[in-house]
């Protein structure tokens, strides 16, 4: 009698029969290596894509630390940097003040003399002694002696003006300086119907 298949029944093939009869047919040891070998032959695959994911995951963790290795190189010469600006910034100020001490110093014994006359040929030392003489309260000679220079110093703002050259008279003694810059406070001087100005030397640098 011949045995009609059901609806939704699987019969299996010739080929996975033929395997399973293969397989029932093994003695336990065969079969275990039989098993192995297909368990080796699934997962092999998913070891080498494992591996080779670590091997990216180790790749990004190295580029990760050599990217901080520089982010922290970089801050570290940052600061190192700005330390040194600073550094420098200090030896700039140390400088300019020595600088304006050596020009308020160079100062004290410095008059300026404006609006004096200017003669062709003129002996400048010689007028300066003969003019502060009687402010000092020295004789010509005695004078002439202190006065280490006398020069016209010209400027921008001279020459834009047409003004006279102011002169710059230097004092070998602060004290014959301060006498004259004293006496010449308030005093109406005068030299050849010339009104005569006598001021004290201020450096730029510390102009207000």
């Amino acid at each position: 009698m011949q045995k009609v298949k059901g609806r939704g029944a699987i019969s299996p093939s010739p080929t996975a029969g033929s395997s399973i009869a293969k397989a029932l047919a093994l003695s336990e040891p065969d079969l275990k290596d039989l098993i192995h070998q297909a368990v080796a032959e699934a997962i092999n695959p998913i070891i080498a894509r494992l591996s080779s994911l670590d091997e990216k995951i180790a790749d990004c963790q190295n580029a990760n630390t050599r990217s901080l290795e520089k982010v922290v190189g970089v801050e570290l010469s940052t600061r190192e940097n700005k330390a040194k600006i600073k550094a420098v910034k200090r030896q700039i100020k140390s400088i300019e003040n020595q600088v304006i001490e050596l020009q308020i110093e160079k100062a004290k014994t410095l008059l300026r003399i404006q609006n004096f006359p200017e003669e062709k040929g003129e002996n400048l030392r010689g007028k300066m002694a003969n003019f502060l003489a009687q402010l000092a309260e020295k004789s010509d000679k005695e004078l002439l002696h202190e006065i280490t220079t006398a020069v016209r110093v010209s400027s921008a703002y001279v020459t834009k003006h047409s003004l006279l050259c102011e002169i710059f008279v230097r004092f070998s003694s602060l004290t014959t300086r301060n006498v004259i810059l004293k006496k010449a406070n308030g005093m109406q001087l005068k030299y050849m119907d010339s009104e005569i100005m006598i001021r004290r030397e201020v450096p730029f640098s510390v102009r207000k």
